[in-house]
């Protein structure tokens, strides 16, 4: 891999921006419940509107990335985030609670794995992929730092200090690191600044219409929907478990692990010659059997560390599975703006999950969201299939 010093600083610069920006909303979901007296789906509703914001910039995003600013929208998005940290830890009302995260929202848009990866693809083109595997491999352990350090935090102090140590941490080692390695990027760049004319010329509604880009979309969305049902309500869906207090942070804990297991089984699968379209369908088989273990789980910890393995290695594959198949599939030359499109299902499925799965639990219980899960994730593996015959076709054709 080229340039090896500049990835690891973008690899360390996600797993803190995951864990300050993301994962710190399911580590301290129960703590806000507690503390701020809202209920389930109001906090749910605020995070809700931060995907939904990032969601709907996505598309945007994407194509100042083709146009030759990436470096400016991670660097500038992840102050953006920080600030928004800063809000959200003086939040008095739910009002500011909720504006805190729209901030967040609008951060994430640009300077998570959708805007980091697309900016990647855009300054290595076809040579991405090995950089894409090695921030994701480092980048997984992001819940790992976040779920302990958010709730130690929140055990010595109070909840709010969490927040303001993640923002600290953004703000003074986060970004330092992103200006670094993305300077040394943009000298190296293989198609930074494309012509404007291809630019202007282009239209992203062409490949909207594509079937494997609609079947691809459905399936990405499937996965968003499952996967954030199931992380960001995880801690409730322990405690309604009467799971103890250590063996929930035992739990999460493993997720970020789980990630990097998940990323290295799909190493070692490419290197026997197993092409990245066939492995993708792990994800999908993995995240279904985890979905039976947590069902059939109640208190018992072995299924749990087993839902929690497999769990965590469908999600590490599927952040790797992502930006690479789109690639393949749908083509380079404009990855920026087809990603960020792409990422409206994925990051919007990701939006809805929260107070989706607050709404189920409120009209039955956690059981009930988990079989409604299997069967979202039984229809975007059809739909993943069907984007990879789609694919084949056109290869024969």
């Amino acid at each position: 891999m080229d340039r090896p010093t500049n990835i690891l600083f973008l690899a360390i610069a996600q797993t803190l921006l995951w864990a300050g920006l993301y994962y710190i909303f399911p580590a301290l979901f129960a703590r806000w419940e507690i503390s701020l007296g809202y209920s389930k789906t109001a906090i749910a509703s605020a995070f809700t509107s931060a995907i939904i914001i990032s969601s709907i910039l996505a598309p945007f995003v994407g194509n100042l990335i083709d146009r030759g600013y990436g470096r400016s929208i991670l660097v500038g998005s992840s102050i953006l985030g920080a600030i928004g940290l800063i809000a959200l830890s003086f939040s008095s009302g739910f009002l500011i609670f909720f504006v805190s995260w729209s901030v967040i929202g609008i951060a994430l848009s640009g300077c998570l794995y959708e805007p980091c990866f697309a900016y990647v693809t855009k300054v290595r083109g076809t040579k991405a992929k090995d950089a894409i595997i090695f921030i994701t491999l480092i980048a997984g352990f992001a819940g790992t730092v976040s779920f302990p350090v958010s709730n130690i935090f929140a055990d010595l102090i109070n909840w709010q200090a969490s927040a303001r140590i993640f923002a600290g941490v953004i703000f003074f080692v986060v970004v330092p690191i992103l200006l670094i390695s993305t300077k040394s990027e943009n000298k190296h760049s293989v198609n930074l600044k494309p012509l404007s004319n291809k630019i202007d010329n282009y239209k992203l509604r062409n490949d909207l219409i594509r079937p494997e880009f609609i079947s691809l979309f459905f399936s990405f969305l499937a996965l968003a929907l499952a996967h954030g049902m199931v992380i960001t309500h995880i801690i409730p869906l322990l405690i309604e478990r009467n799971i103890p207090n250590a063996i929930q942070l035992f739990i999460t804990a493993l997720i970020g692990p789980s990630q990097v297991v998940g990323r290295i089984i799909m190493i070692i699968l490419q290197k026997q010659k197993f092409s990245i379209n066939i492995i993708s369908t792990l994800t999908f088989i993995l995240k279904i059997v985890a979905t039976i273990f947590l069902i059939y789980a109640n208190n018992n910890i072995y299924l749990l560390i087993l839902f929690v393995i497999f769990q965590g290695s469908g999600a590490g594959m599927t952040s790797i599975a992502r930006p690479v198949v789109t690639a393949n599939i749908m083509g380079y030359e404009r990855f920026g703006s087809v990603s960020g499109a792409m990422a409206v299902g994925y990051i919007g499925g990701s939006a809805l999950s929260p107070i989706i799965g607050a709404q189920i639990w409120e009209w039955n219980s956690y059981d009930s969201m988990l079989r409604i899960i299997s069967v979202i994730l039984l229809m975007g593996f059809v739909s993943y299939i069907i984007a990879l015959k789609i694919n084949h076709n056109n290869k024969i054709n």
